[in-house]
């Protein structure tokens, strides 16, 4: 009787073994759940901490565009305001030797004055006489400073041109190291893909290059090239003051008096002798250095007029000479280059048919005299600039204007570096998970520019997304040079084009 009992308790025995298989499985199941939100959890934090590393790399990079036309801007703004002080010098050289000149009293038209002028002493010879002793020790520290002080500002100009050259290349040449130690500095396991640089973002980078150019002066005009970017700054009269480009005024010595002490016994007399001057100074047509020219003469005439018995009698005789010259240059000395400057600007021209024309075309025909800096460094040197400054406004086709060319960069990094189950050697058999990253990397990729604007100051927030605010202060829009330094990095939006090409190449096992 008690055998179906005893049947009863093995049945139950075999159930519990199937029970046993089902957990099995079901703990499979869940550990590889698990597993697998792990890694989802662990690669997805390794790929936004990819994506912030590229764009920390990209944006590095951006800087090194801005600097690198930012430090442009400021070695062409130096060299402007050193050309500018090359004028000057030379101009008051030129200046104060005519000065100097004028202020002798071994003149004929002196003598005259001496002779016949009623008033001569005080109205001319006065202020001869207070100007000898201010002007003479200022002509003897011009004279022994001036070349100094040229050849120094030429030396100057033409060490800032160089190293603008020596500091675009190095920025070049720098860009895949700097990208390199940043993505690793962000993320160790992590590097800029070499690869990428060399074969999909070297367009990019080959874009970057010819952005801008560097251009040679000097061999541009003799080339016939015509107008110069640099020479056009120089020459601006808000950036010459009104002392270079033309000085020409009547000076003060003076007689317009009497000449009852040379006409003896003269019924009438007069006298009547001014002191115009006129100088200038202008950048040679061909770029090489600067000339300054300085004339003074003395105008006038002088009557006397007697009564006879047969009636008036008596004499006018003009009076025409050249009272003082100053002449100055660097650059190739010896002659004037001609009476028009850089781009038919004319100063000196305008100088030799003025009132003081005698002084002035004698001057001329005399030549600066001995140059203060014969040097290749005298003159404008080459200096950077944009390729087309004609395109970065808007209107012009460009979309971005005012935006250098997109650099876009590739971090990447070995998947088996990540913290998954796989690298920590979490499950083994058949819970063992493989992440199938194409070429068993992670890749991302960022771009990246140098921006140039110059905001109002009370633009306001979002000033820099209405192109309207960018007016400077005086009203005028300031468009991408590389004369002034406005430029700043920031990220862009890497194209659908460069995300396809990207993500092929890595789909193709490409480096």
């Amino acid at each position: 009787m008690r055998t179906p009992c005893l049947r009863g308790k093995a049945a139950l025995a075999r159930q519990r073994g199937q029970a046993l298989a089902f957990a099995l499985i079901f703990l499979v199941v869940g550990a590889l759940a698990l597993f697998t939100a792990f890694n989802a959890s662990q690669l997805s934090s390794a790929k936004t901490k990819l994506q912030n590393t590229a764009d920390a790399t990209a944006y590095s990079v951006a800087v090194l565009q801005a600097r690198d036309y930012n430090f442009a801007a400021y070695t062409n703004r130096a060299m402007v305001a050193n050309q500018a002080a090359v004028a000057q010098v030379l101009s008051l050289k030129s200046w104060i030797d005519e000065v100097s000149e004028t202020a002798q009293s071994d003149h004929v038209t002196d003598t005259l004055i001496d002779i016949f002028a009623d008033l001569g002493e005080v109205e001319w010879n006065l202020p001869k006489q207070t100007a000898r002793p201010i002007i003479s020790p200022l002509k003897s520290t011009i004279d022994s400073l001036a070349p100094t002080v040229v050849k120094g500002l030429d030396i100057l100009n033409w060490s800032l041109s160089e190293a603008q050259q020596a500091y675009h290349l190095t920025t070049m040449l720098s860009y895949p190291l700097v990208a390199k130690e940043v993505a690793q500095a962000n993320e160790p396991n992590t590097t800029a893909d070499e690869g990428y640089m060399a074969t999909l973002g070297a367009p990019k980078l080959l874009a970057w290059k010819n952005y801008v150019t560097r251009t040679d002066p000097k061999q541009q005009a003799s080339g016939g090239g015509g107008s110069d970017r640099f020479a056009d700054v120089v020459t601006d009269k808000d950036t010459l003051d009104n002392f270079v480009p033309e000085r020409g005024k009547i000076r003060t010595p003076t007689v317009a008096s009497t000449a009852e002490k040379g006409c003896v016994g003269a019924v009438f007399s007069f006298m009547a002798v001014g002191e115009p001057h006129s100088g200038a100074t202008q950048l040679r047509p061909d770029l090489g250095g600067w000339e300054a020219l300085d004339g003074t003469a003395a105008i006038g005439d002088l009557t006397c007029i007697w009564a006879t018995p047969v009636g008036p009698v008596g004499f006018t005789f003009p009076i025409i000479e050249s009272l003082g010259r100053g002449g100055a240059a660097n650059g190739p000395g010896g002659s004037y280059s001609g009476r028009s400057g850089y781009n038919n600007t004319g100063h000196i021209g305008d100088a030799i048919v003025s009132a003081a024309t005698v002084a002035t075309f004698m001057q001329y025909e005399t030549g600066p005299g001995s140059s203060l800096d014969n040097s290749s460094r005298a003159g404008l040197q080459p200096y950077y600039d944009l390729s087309d400054p004609n395109k970065a406004a808007p209107g012009t086709g460009t979309e971005n204007f005012n935006r250098a060319p997109t650099i876009t960069l590739q971090v990447k990094r070995n998947v088996d570096t990540t913290r998954t189950t796989k690298t920590m050697q979490v499950g083994v058999g058949r819970t063992q998970l493989d992440e199938a990253a194409p070429s068993s990397e992670l890749r991302a990729l960022s771009s990246a520019s140098a921006y140039f604007i110059r905001p109002r100051s009370t633009g306001g927030p979002g000033g820099l997304l209405n192109a309207a605010a960018w007016r400077r202060g005086d009203n005028r829009f300031e468009y991408p040079s590389l004369f002034n330094p406005y430029w700043q990095p920031s990220l862009v939006d890497t194209s659908a084009t460069d995300l396809e090409a990207a993500a092929v190449a890595q789909a193709a096992g490409a480096p």
